[in-house]
């Protein structure tokens, strides 16, 4: 009896030791493929961005076209200007508006993936109230870029002294009128996949500049 008795122990120690060895291993997999996700989303999010960001103010033409010809004023932006947003109050999500002009067959891409056809694309970017990374192109449909973006905020890099570099970055709402960007200073701000870990916090940020096409 007291055989059995002691079996039965050492086979609960060890049932005990292989649940513990199981959700250890499932937890650390449920971790890396919560972080592979992640980095995926951070990498795609900074090239979406970024490839927008340098293409801002292009045009096919500068030998018979100025840019304020080939990207007259409209739709908020000035004549001959190529970048703008808007500051989003109370904590809100910016917006980040980049417009460049394109040719058949050209290969320009706008933010959806789609160009070539002769025609001026304003590339917006937003966080919508699902947490996600969003596109809308000449005020169509926002297309999902990225899940899992709670925040982001844009900062506007400025030559203030005509040095021919940025000296200062100001958010939209109070960048001087008139001022030529040259940089774009990008935050996001992610979920973090392992929030509900001790010594996690909810969400990780991100931050990357981006130098317009001709301007650093």
């Amino acid at each position: 009896m007291i055989e059995v008795m002691v079996a039965i122990a050492i086979g609960l120690a060890l049932l005990g030791i292989l649940t513990m060895i199981f959700s250890s291993v499932r937890l650390t997999k449920t971790s890396q493929s919560g972080l592979a996700q992640l980095q995926d989303n951070q990498r795609t999010a900074m090239t979406l961005i970024s490839s927008i960001v340098q293409s801002a103010g292009y045009y096919p033409n500068p030998q018979t076209q100025t840019a304020a010809q080939a990207l007259p004023a409209g739709n908020g932006f000035a004549a001959g200007q190529s970048i703008i947003g808007t500051s989003g109050a109370s904590g809100a999500p910016d917006t980040l508006s980049v417009r460049f002009a394109s040719q058949v067959n050209d290969n320009t891409l706008n933010c959806n993936g789609a160009g070539g056809n002769g025609q001026i694309y304003i590339n917006q970017f937003a966080v919508n109230g699902s947490k996600q990374l969003t596109c809308a192109v000449n005020g169509g449909t926002a297309q999902v870029l990225v899940d899992g973006v709670s925040g982001m905020k844009v900062l506007y890099g400025v030559d203030e002294t005509g040095a021919g570099s940025t000296t200062h970055y100001y958010p939209a709402s109070s960048l001087p009128a008139g001022a030529a960007v040259r940089s774009v200073w990008v935050t996001l701000t992610m979920i973090n996949p392992l929030a509900n870990q001790p010594g996690q916090q909810s969400t990780v940020t991100m931050s990357w500049l981006t130098g317009l096409m001709n301007q650093l």
